[in-house]
């Protein structure tokens, strides 16, 4: 079960930048891996078209990780 009962809300800028704003901060792809391992609950919308992309990048965290170990 998740610690939080609450979603994070990252929105995905230009570059691929990742930005978290409940905590005022961008965000890098291991720290949503981290999140994901600790089974916080986040949601990933691109800023410009408000395009829920979290399969998108969960799919990039997954490679990233396969290609670094």
């Amino acid at each position: 079960m998740a610690k939080s009962d609450r979603r994070i809300t990252i929105k995905r800028y230009g570059e691929r930048r990742l930005y978290n704003p409940g905590a005022g901060r961008y965000a890098t792809l291991d720290e949503l891996g981290a999140m994901v391992e600790d089974e916080e609950e986040f949601v990933v919308y691109d800023a410009a078209t408000g395009d829920d992309i979290t399969q998108s990048v969960l799919k990039q965290i997954i490679v990233e990780r396969a290609c670094h170990g």
